[in-house]
């Protein structure tokens, strides 16, 4: 029990290489914009609500800068944060 304990509390050591590799993803994420969003627009869902529901939702309109409404067929409308969905 005491060395999952340690494991856990292990914090990794940043490398050179590591900060490296972490800057050449950034000037990717950079060099390809992220669709805008906007109503109309299908979106692919990270986590659906159920095991049993679609993989996707419809946009259907924007509540605030975070958070839209959206309709995944088999289950309805739900109330999706911008970190739950990617653009297809």
């Amino acid at each position: 029990m005491q060395l999952q304990t340690d494991i856990r509390s292990r914090q990794p050591q940043a490398t050179l290489a590591s900060a490296a590799s972490a800057l050449d993803w950034a000037k990717f994420g950079c060099a390809v914009p992220a669709p805008k969003l906007a109503p109309s627009m299908w979106v692919k869902l990270f986590n659906p609500p159920t095991a049993f529901s679609f993989d996707e939702a419809w946009l259907l309109c924007q509540c605030s800068d975070q958070k839209w409404l959206a309709w995944i067929p088999d289950y309805g409308e739900i109330l999706l944060s911008t970190n739950e969905f990617c653009a297809t």
